[in-house]
């Protein structure tokens, strides 16, 4: 007997699949010119290519014409050559000896951040985060710092939704939120004070590739009363040199 279901679950696959294939060889086209090259009516197409841009994969321009997203640019950045966690490790462990806070690894994937690795603090009061587990990139130093290396056009993708608040220090709107880009731009790390976690905050810095695109986020995460008696200029120096190193392991780990 044949499950119709998995079958149409595979044919949307097989669809979504080949919508990407045919904007991959011909960028910018509109929905009519996708149905023509799919083979499938429109508003088959125009259903498909809707749920594409909700997830990322697929924009659309002011001219609705579709074209790949940022969605798939951050796949194919999250298919390290080496794998981050090990080889940064090092610079981890004397950020942490360094500082006697909370660090933490992370990726940035679309909008939001990824926890690769951490070092927690030997301090009673803490912040721990699960490895895997994520967070939202406009709330948090890693992130922000992260989003701040983004070209334009990428960076336009993150801001296009409506931005959740977590806390009263959120940023809630583009605008806040490209302020507080061009902060980190200017001295280079990022500060977080609360904006997604009341309580909790910290300093972080991005690591980037050849091209100056985000490949990792580091920071050092704290509780925000304790952010009050620390200078973190002092501690955005010290993650600024980590990042240069970082970047310098990660060359060598890949033969560069």
């Amino acid at each position: 007997m044949v499950d119709t279901k998995a079958t149409s679950r595979l044919s949307s696959v097989e669809r979504a699949l080949t919508m990407m294939e045919v904007l991959a060889a011909h960028s910018g086209l509109t929905v009519t010119q996708l149905a023509t090259r799919m083979g499938t009516g429109k508003a088959t197409a125009f259903r498909l290519a809707g749920t594409l841009v909700e997830r990322g994969w697929l924009v659309k321009d002011d001219e609705l014409r579709y074209r790949l997203g940022p969605g798939i640019l951050g796949l194919a950045a999250a298919r390290q050559e080496v794998d981050l966690a090990p080889v940064l490790r090092p610079i981890l462990e004397e950020l942490h000896e360094a500082c006697g806070e909370t660090i933490h690894l992370t990726r940035l994937d679309g909008r939001q951040i990824i926890y690769l690795d951490q070092l927690v603090s030997p301090q009673p009061v803490h912040s721990v985060a699960v490895l895997g587990s994520r967070s939202p990139a406009h709330c948090v130093s890693p992130g922000l710092a992260q989003l701040a290396l983004l070209p334009e056009k990428m960076l336009n993708w993150v801001l296009a939704v409506a931005l959740r608040h977590y806390t009263d220090d959120s940023p809630r709107t583009a605008d806040e939120v490209r302020a507080r880009l061009e902060v980190v731009r200017d001295r280079g790390y990022a500060v977080n004070v609360g904006a997604y976690r009341p309580d909790v905050g910290g300093v972080g810095v991005a690591v980037s590739d050849s091209r100056g695109m985000p490949i990792a986020g580091i920071s050092v995460c704290m509780p925000t009363y304790r952010m009050k008696t620390m200078d973190l200029e002092a501690v955005g120096d010290r993650l600024t040199e980590a990042s240069k190193d970082a970047r310098h392991r990660l060359q060598l780990a890949q033969g560069n």
